[in-house]
């Protein structure tokens, strides 16, 4: 009886270091899969999000990062709660990017080399008050407003009066049970939700964006 538990156990521990053998020949050893393709190994490597050929992206899952590549033109106006590496990333694709930043070491870190069509604004974090409302102060319509920074909930609600006719609201770590009522507060306003869900740069769980949209958005969706 002995011999027949290890025999079991042997041909277990077998199969399972056969399929981690396959998993890291597939993944990790095959330079065209996609953890390459899409510069999750580099990024890993760097601990950064970016690219296979190492420019700067939004850290999100890489199927919206996708998404925004593919559709974001050059006559948008962003704003964006929370700076970074997304923050270049966007320079390079549409119009203008006003960024708010609530960390005042990254915000200083982030400025010493912004492109000439990024205003970054740093504004301390807190909840329901000053910092969600920055959106509104400069009385500027946005094509797209991305929100992943804090209070998040309180940025959705208080986007929407500052979107274009065309524009969205995209809510990055929209899995996590706390932003629901942001969702649930546009959908009721007419909005409808687009989940996108994915692996993101340096990550190993599933992560969540939400694009909350309308009729005739600037993304085609």
């Amino acid at each position: 009886m002995k011999q027949i538990i290890k025999n079991v156990i042997k041909r277990l521990i077998t199969k399972k270091l056969h399929l981690r053998l396959m998993a890291y020949n597939s993944l990790i050893s095959n330079p065209n899969s996609y953890l390459y393709s899409t510069g999750w190994i580099q990024s890993l490597g760097v601990r950064k999000p970016i690219d296979k050929d190492g420019s700067p992206i939004p850290w999100m899952n890489f199927a919206v990062v996708k998404l925004l590549e593919d559709r974001l033109t050059d006559n948008l106006n962003i704003f964006e709660f929370g700076s970074g590496y997304s923050t270049y990333f966007y320079a390079r694709k549409v119009l203008a990017v006003t960024s708010v930043e609530y960390d005042e070491d990254w915000f200083q870190l982030i400025k010493s080399d912004l492109p000439e069509n990024v205003n970054l604004i740093y504004k301390a974090k807190d909840v329901d008050g000053d910092y969600c409302r920055i959106i509104g102060t400069a009385n500027e319509q946005y094509d797209v407003v991305i929100v992943d920074g804090r209070d998040r909930v309180n940025c959705v609600k208080q986007s929407i009066s500052a979107l274009s006719a065309k524009g969205i609201i995209l809510l990055d770590d929209s899995q996590r049970e706390r932003y629901k009522e942001g969702i649930e507060f546009a959908m009721g306003l007419g909005f409808r939700a687009l989940d996108i869900e994915g692996l993101k740069a340096t990550d190993v769980i599933m992560n969540r964006s939400t694009i909350l949209y309308r009729n005739d958005n600037c993304l085609g969706i």
